[in-house]
């Protein structure tokens, strides 16, 4: 916004029978601005700051009820997603942008202690990842006001090393779509473990002899202990955030499947990890040659 002196110097040059070009050219602003200055009010004031008020420019305040309640949020799932933020305040009839909420979370954040994620990269070949995920997806037919939720499951595959990914839409999260894929580091779900005897697990007979015919053994996270998966939870968010919720699609069968197609080109070939600085289909052939 220019300053009041600014606009007052615009109306004086413009009294005294200057052109809009002229006045543009000697104080170095737009010919648009010194039109649209022309059909304001004369200046009254050299008060920057209540002008801005008055014309309600810049951003506009947030309560402090809804600055409690963010940290309530946190402090209970310090992890929760800003998208999740900002769809709770919606339903609570408070609509903020996203990039409103990110200003909010960060202050906050910086006062909430989590707990470390810890990262194990192993070798080449040696650890795949694997998740269920569940997402709600927009057809290019919703409206603001009329959209009808459409969950989807997939499953999520990434080679540890590489970080190669894989994202596969599913019926449900059984064992039967579990085993399309050779997988080596679970967390401890019943399509994995059925139970514990005596402390050692026994698996799903499915999957056990799936891991047989791949040539392979499962390892599973330790029980509680959440910093052992969190990668695995980073990598379904991952996909929930940069894919299905970033995305509208004409039908969830073929144009959905088609957009994933070409989105896992473009994650693979193109962009680069941000774990490793490098596109994932530059370190896969390493990959390969020791499955």
């Amino acid at each position: 916004m220019r300053s009041m002196l600014d606009r007052h110097a615009v109306q004086a040059l413009l009294h005294a029978a200057q052109t809009p070009r002229q006045i543009a050219h000697q104080l170095g602003m737009s010919r648009r601005t010194v039109q649209r200055i022309a059909l304001e009010p004369p200046v009254t004031t050299v008060d920057d700051t209540a002008a801005r008020a008055a014309c309600g420019i810049g951003r506009p305040g947030v309560g402090d009820a809804t600055t409690t309640r963010l940290r309530e949020w946190l402090e209970a799932e310090p992890t929760l997603p800003s998208g999740e933020v900002q769809r709770r305040l919606h339903d609570l009839g408070t609509p903020l942008a996203l990039s409103t909420i990110y200003r909010l979370l960060g202050p906050v954040r910086a006062t909430i202690p989590v707990a470390v994620m810890v990262r194990f990269e192993g070798v080449a070949g040696e650890f795949a990842q694997f998740g269920f995920g569940v997402a709600d997806v927009r057809l290019t037919t919703d409206t603001p006001t009329a959209r009808a939720r459409r969950r989807i499951h997939f499953a999520a595959y990434r080679l540890k090393w590489s970080r190669f990914l894989h994202l596969v839409i599913v019926p449900t999260e059984r064992v039967e779509p579990l085993v399309r894929a050779l997988l080596a580091v679970f967390d401890n779900p019943k399509t994995v473990v059925l139970r514990r005897d005596a402390g050692r697990p026994v698996w799903n007979a499915t999957l056990a002899q799936a891991m047989l015919d791949y040539g392979c053994g499962i390892e599973l996270c330790t029980p509680h202990a959440p910093e052992q998966k969190g990668s695995v939870q980073h990598l379904v968010g991952f996909a929930k955030r940069a894919f299905f919720a970033a995305r509208r699609f004409q039908d969830l069968d073929t144009d959905l499947r088609q957009q994933l197609a070409e989105w896992l080109v473009y994650a693979n070939t193109v962009r680069p990890s941000r774990a490793t600085g490098v596109r994932p289909q530059a370190r896969f052939a390493l990959e390969q040659s020791r499955l």
